[in-house]
């Protein structure tokens, strides 16, 4: 699947494709939890609005540049220690 093919997906369609995948990241804004899935060399965020305790909006990326949000989160001391 490419990016632009999830996009055309409906909001269950998109649901589908993610609950198969594996869970990889995840992080906080002020409204939502936000949770990182991998698909087929590209990625999607899954916004859980926390007051409305649903999915709001799903958002595809490809370039790994977007991924900082989530990469500051790993802990890599024990990998040098």
């Amino acid at each position: 699947m490419k990016p632009y093919q999830f996009d055309a997906l409906d909001a269950i369609q998109k649901a589908e494709a993610i609950w198969a995948r594996t869970h990889i990241g995840d992080r906080q804004d002020d409204q939502h939890n936000i949770l990182l899935y991998q698909i087929d060399g590209f990625y999607v965020e899954v916004y859980y609005h926390k007051n409305l305790n649903a999915i709001v909006r799903f958002r595809s990326f490809s370039n790994p540049d977007q991924l900082s949000h989530y990469l500051r989160k790993i802990d890599i001391n024990e990998l040098i220690n």
